[in-house]
């Protein structure tokens, strides 16, 4: 039994991951917005019990209603001018334990954005980053792996676009 619910568990994150499979879409959306860092967030506000968001703006972070799903978005400045490959690399680092590696399911490269899907430890990760003027914005959606339902339900309802 337990290795049925792994195998299909992982069916449909690799299908997330590739966009086979759609998930319904939350109504009562609402929209953040940043003019300073210049992107907007769609997200349905009932799906989540606690929001946070700094007060310059370089942080937001969202928490699901069941605490298990987590939205970030994280601004930085961009002084390093590298390729956006590089820029994931070096943030899969910072991510991962020494001498531990996150299992790449899918990954898009840009001149301006990248878009990765990951396991890490016991979670799976989307991530969107766009390199933009003289910020990054690093959009992340975090679930545990036996999660997918949440997963896919996440990356239908909320989205980010960059300016």
């Amino acid at each position: 039994m337990k290795t049925a619910i792994s195998i299909s568990s992982i069916a449909v994150v690799l299908c997330l991951a590739f966009g086979k499979l759609k998930a319904p879409v939350a109504s009562l959306g609402q929209q953040y917005c940043s003019q300073r860092f210049s992107y907007c967030l769609d997200y349905p506000a009932p799906l989540f019990s606690k929001t946070y968001i700094s007060p310059d703006e370089e942080s937001l972070v969202f928490t699901t209603l069941d605490t298990l799903g987590l939205v970030t978005v994280i601004s930085t400045t961009n002084d390093h001018k590298l390729d956006s490959y590089v820029v994931f690399e070096q943030r899969m680092r910072v991510l991962t334990a020494p001498g531990c590696k996150a299992n790449i399911l899918s990954i898009i490269n840009g001149d301006d954005y990248y878009e990765v899907n990951f396991l890490y430890d016991s979670y799976y990760y989307h991530q969107k980053a766009g390199f933009l003027r003289t910020y990054d914005v690093l959009f992340t959606i975090k679930v545990p792996v036996n999660r997918p339902e949440l997963m896919m339900r996440l990356k239908e309802d909320v989205s980010i676009t960059f300016d």
